[in-house]
């Protein structure tokens, strides 16, 4: 495994500690724990009112949380030779590195780390990917909806039957997702124009402080048809005569409800987005929330009624992520995972600990920073199964 590989969550890792010194490995074993650790780890820039040189400026605010944290048992029954195999927890999220582009950021971590008591500690990142969903679709429900259309928002113009949705809520990065779109129109007003918006909103937070940055993934507008053209005044009348001087849900006639509905199954209208590779996954923990959802939304002219629906779908993994068994190895930069007798105790000592078990436990670890703002402002930067070294 190397600094590009991404390791699917329910994956299995295998690896090795070595001590060439055999005399020595009682006294390893006495103080050598393993570990896989995953965490969140944000940071939110925020200005702080003052006077003169105290209190006031930019400042940061940082805080971490264990999203996993499991012992990785050794196999000691070998002298000197100490491997060890465990399974990747299947709910882990994606990694990922988020940043404002104004030094504040939100990320998702992994790493194998060896503990030594006697010794530094050693430390390998891990790019987890999330475990893919199952191949059944869950499509948004696509029921028809009629919506009053008014001139200065009270002067009635007649009325608008639409709907809109996705063939999956659940899309993997990589992949594509299908908007359908039906629509009636029934009244005087011209629609300018039917747009679908691909967004996303990631959100941070630290005790006090909290920072959020939203962005459109993908845009397009539906293809135009007969269907959305308005009705002459003439036609208006007539059809309002023709209703029910009650306003029940007979005033919608089952026929407009019928057709904008077999539009949409049928997909006659529709618009294809794919998700890039570098959009987050959809996530929501303690300390960071990632969601997506479409907007669509249909343009009248000024002062004229317009419509907008949201569809929430969630991104992951591709379904073709295989699950597989990876072997840890440490980054070429790194010392090796071995202990020789003269190395025990040292400052420099090598080291190397892997964690994994039965139970994940949650433990909250918050930290606080101020400092002088380091300038550089620009764009939100996205790294997905990118790696993160601690």
């Amino acid at each position: 495994m190397n600094n590009t590989t991404c390791i699917t969550a329910g994956s299995e890792i295998s690896g090795e500690i070595r001590c060439p010194d055999h005399s020595v490995s009682n006294d390893i074993f006495s103080g050598v724990t393993l570990y896989f650790i995953g965490k969140e780890d944000v940071e939110v820039r925020y200005t702080e009112a003052g006077h003169g040189t105290r209190g006031g400026g930019v400042k940061y605010k940082s805080a971490k949380r264990d999203i996993v944290r499991t012992m990785i048992p050794l196999d000691t029954s070998r002298a000197g030779r100490y491997p060890f195999r465990f399974k990747i927890p299947d709910q882990l999220p994606s990694s990922m590195n988020y940043k404002d582009g104004n030094g504040g950021y939100c990320s998702i971590r992994y790493k194998v780390k060896l503990h030594l008591m006697r010794g530094r500690d050693q430390e390998i990142p891990v790019n987890i990917r999330a475990k893919p969903p199952s191949n059944a679709p869950i499509p948004s429900v696509a029921d028809p909806i009629t919506t009053r259309i008014g001139f200065m928002y009270c002067v009635p113009q007649g009325s608008i039957t639409w709907a809109a949705c996705v063939d999956d809520t659940r899309v993997g990065v990589g992949e594509q997702l299908i908007i359908n779109l039906g629509l009636k129109n029934e009244s005087l007003t011209k629609l300018e124009r039917v747009t679908a918006k691909l967004k996303q909103s990631v959100e941070w937070h630290t005790p006090g402080h909290s920072s959020s940055n939203k962005s459109i993934i993908r845009s397009t507008s539906f293809s135009k048809t007969d269907s959305w053209s308005p009705l002459g005044k003439a036609q208006l009348r007539r059809r309002r005569k023709s209703e029910s001087n009650t306003i029940t849900q007979a005033t919608q006639p089952l026929t407009v409800y019928e057709e904008v509905l077999d539009t949409v199954q049928e997909g006659t209208n529709r618009v294809i987005f794919p998700i890039p590779e570098y959009v987050c996954q959809s996530y929501t923990g303690k300390l960071i929330k990632i969601y997506h959802y479409v907007s669509v939304t249909a343009k009248t002219p000024s002062c004229f009624t317009s419509l907008k629906h949201h569809i929430p779908i969630e991104v992951v993994s591709p379904r073709s992520t295989p699950i597989v068994e990876a072997q840890l190895l440490p980054n070429p930069s790194a010392p090796p995972l071995w202990f020789s007798d003269s190395s025990l105790g040292a400052n420099n000592a090598p080291a190397t600990a892997f964690v994994v078990g039965a139970a994940i436990q949650e433990e909250e670890k918050e930290e606080e920073t101020a400092h002088a703002d380091s300038g550089g402002k620009g764009k939100p930067s996205v790294s997905g199964c990118s790696p993160a070294v601690w």
